[in-house]
């Protein structure tokens, strides 16, 4: 089964990110780009702690979102790297999370959601 990693494209100032992490070097391994994007998605950690003014709430997460993160087949000759192609639909690689640096949670009395938080190893 292929694996496909999970490139952010928006600009991390870009409104579109709405208080979700940027996740980097995410790798799932799934049948198509689009069963990896929904693999990805019930996987994101929700940490935000509901509606601050009158926005309204989603369950979808940035991974679902095209406009967020590009999806891209790992090519063969990192395959390898993540334990190859055989396996179950699965994330692969957890990567790390980047605070969005506009966030409407965190003031300055509130501790940031990643403070201290060192990337993962997978």
């Amino acid at each position: 089964m292929p694996l496909w990693r999970f490139i952010p494209v928006a600009d991390k100032f870009d409104s579109r990110w709405q208080d979700r992490c940027i996740w980097h070097d995410v790798v799932v391994r799934a049948p198509s780009a689009a069963f990896a994007r929904l693999v990805a998605d019930s996987a994101e950690e929700r940490l935000a702690r509901g509606a601050v003014g009158n926005e309204t709430s989603t369950s979808r997460g940035g991974f679902a979102d095209t406009s967020l993160y590009w999806v891209q087949r790992v090519p063969k000759d990192e395959v390898e790297a993540y334990g190859g192609e055989a396996g179950p639909t699965a994330i692969v690689t957890k990567g790390w999370a980047e605070e969005t640096p506009l966030s409407v949670h965190y003031g300055t009395s509130m501790p940031r959601r990643n403070a201290g938080r060192k990337p993962n190893a997978g």
